[in-house]
C-alpha cells in the first residue's frame, strides 16, 4: 500500500491542475507538492492527471510523482 493510501488520502477524479476528469482512476497520479515522497501529509498531496504529469516533469515546480499502486 502506498504512503499517501495509507496516510487515507483518496485520489481524485478530477485534476487539481487543469480540470480533466477522468473516466478511470489510472487516468489519474498522486503528486507530492514538496518533491519529498516521503511527506504523505493531505495538503502536500495532488491528483494530477497523466498530461499533466508529463507538463510538470518537464517545468520546474517542485512537484514529483508519487507511488502508482491503486487506491483502496
Amino acid at each position: 500500500m502506498s504512503s499517501w493510501a495509507a496516510g487515507g488520502y483518496k485520489k481524485k477524479m478530477v485534476c487539481e491542475r487543469c480540470g480533466f476528469r477522468a473516466r478511470y482512476s489510472a487516468q489519474m497520479l498522486v503528486y507530492h507538492m514538496d518533491g519529498r515522497l516521503n511527506n504523505a501529509e493531505h495538503k502536500n498531496l495532488k491528483s494530477v492527471c497523466k498530461n499533466c504529469e508529463v507538463d510538470l516533469s518537464k517545468s520546474d515546480l517542485l512537484w514529483k510523482r508519487g507511488d502508482l499502486e491503486a487506491d483502496v
